[in-house]
């Protein structure tokens, strides 16, 4: 989570090129990038009550809500919690669990060391998380032993006894755990640091292989004036750029930014988040970007004001390129797209994946409640995974009526969420609606 780059200026002429690349008719430009929030709060107290708070803030949906679990946190923190997942899933949004090996506190603690989870002393614990997962059967996004080309954590390869080969051991031994206990709805997500520390700490010698990754993620921070050394203000290309080229040369599979920041001192914090998404469309291989919103180290936060808040709406970007185009006083007309396209990127996204859910009424406890839905844009579903209060009921193929009748035991509120998943079994449209059932 440190620099060693120079500060520069937070718009350079290459990220300038880089937009305009964005301009209609500019092959390249990205569908269906996802937006997630690790927000203080949620879900530790079974409610995601603080994303919605700051989905209203920013006028931009969450679809991923990321949170944090550390192995050393007691009985209740290091264990699963059904409840925390099920007020993530039951909205339709993506869990996303940060799984850490540690006590929080530093780098040298002997009992977190990498041999220790290669050589069996934590296949019980590890086994007990792939159960808890697998019994709640909805799709959960894994993301074990983070930043490790970095050295503040003890699962570092060159920290606490460790080396990368016994890092990617340790991976491997978590993954084939779980495949024996068919906790197979888990999806792996290996997060490096966007840069080495030290420089020949490569996250290269920590990649575990294809097979045992289903997702590959980078954390990244603009530092901004507050940390000189560590960087300064720098752009999003200067921090994302270098480590998307060696992220996409490891393997085919998707690629998420786990964390990322913009400190509010050094430059526009507003303007870096609008180059952040102009610039994400450019990134085929790029399909989701996790905000740290937190007053942590510095303040993170997605909306500690109002035109910060509004450079995360999805129509922000277009007025950034308009802005472009204007301050280059070359009176070029601009490149009109064809008849019945759009001319806006922004409205260009706008177009992605869309899904509405109908759901029966008067439903009675102990009889059959109904969903149906309809989709947009969403050719590539090949199944459509259908929920009940955060409980997969049900796996459905694409060329099956999209319609769902279940059971509906206990009186109240409940809800149903539907997921359009591709043939790899990734998430590519889902929607969420509850429904009033009495006795």
């Amino acid at each position: 989570m440190v620099s060693p780059r120079r500060a520069a200026a937070s718009l350079t002429i290459c990220t300038i090129l880089a937009l305009f690349a964005l301009l209609p008719g500019v092959a390249g430009a990205q569908q269906g990038l996802q937006f997630g929030a690790h927000t203080a709060g949620d879900p530790y107290s079974g409610n995601i009550d603080a994303t919605t708070g700051l989905e209203g803030a920013i006028g931009r949906h969450v679809d991923i809500v990321h949170w944090y679990q550390n192995w050393g946190a007691g009985a209740y923190g290091s264990a699963v919690q059904p409840s925390w997942i099920g007020a993530v899933t039951a909205t339709g949004r993506t869990p996303l669990l940060t799984w850490e090996p540690w006590a929080p506190g530093g780098s040298a603690q002997p009992n977190y060391r990498l041999q220790r989870i290669v050589q069996g002393s934590f296949d019980a614990y590890i086994t007990s998380w792939a159960n808890a997962l697998r019994s709640i059967g909805t799709t959960i996004y894994l993301r074990p032993m983070h930043e490790m080309n970095g050295d503040w954590y003890p699962w570092g390869g060159t920290v606490n006894g460790n080396s990368p080969a016994l890092y990617v051991k340790a991976w491997r031994r978590m993954v084939d755990i779980f495949r024996k206990r068919g906790a197979n709805n888990v999806r792996w997500v290996w997060s490096p640091n966007n840069f080495d520390v030290p420089a020949s700490n490569r996250l290269e010698s920590y990649y575990p292989g294809s097979s045992y990754v289903d997702v590959m993620a980078a954390d990244l921070y603009n530092w901004g004036s507050a940390k000189p050394q560590w960087g300064g203000w720098q752009s999003f290309s200067q921090i994302f750029s270098g480590v998307y080229r060696r992220l996409s040369a490891l393997g085919p599979q998707p690629i998420w930014i786990g964390e990322v920041g913009c400190a509010p001192n050094g430059g526009d914090k507003a303007a870096w988040i609008r180059d952040m998404f102009a610039q994400a469309r450019s990134m085929s291989r790029l399909k989701a970007i996790v905000w740290f919103n937190v007053d942590k180290e510095l303040d993170w936060r997605a909306a500690p004001t109002a035109a910060i808040a509004a450079a995360f709406a999805p129509g922000a970007v277009s007025g950034l390129l308009r802005g472009l185009d204007a301050a280059s006083g070359d009176g070029t007309a601009t490149e009109r797209a064809p008849a019945g396209s759009s001319s806006d990127p922004a409205e260009a996204v706008s177009s992605q994946p869309t899904l509405q859910l109908t759901v029966g009424r008067h439903a009675r406890a102990g009889r059959y409640a109904s969903v149906r839905w309809k989709a947009t844009q969403a050719g590539s579903v090949r199944r459509w995974h259908v929920y009940l209060n955060g409980k997969r009921v049900r796996a459905i193929a694409s060329n099956k009526p999209p319609v769902l009748r279940r059971l509906v035991p206990r009186a109240g509120r409940n809800r149903w969420t539907v997921e359009g998943r591709d043939a790899r079994g990734h998430k590519v449209v889902a929607a969420s609606r509850g429904f009033f059932v009495r006795r």
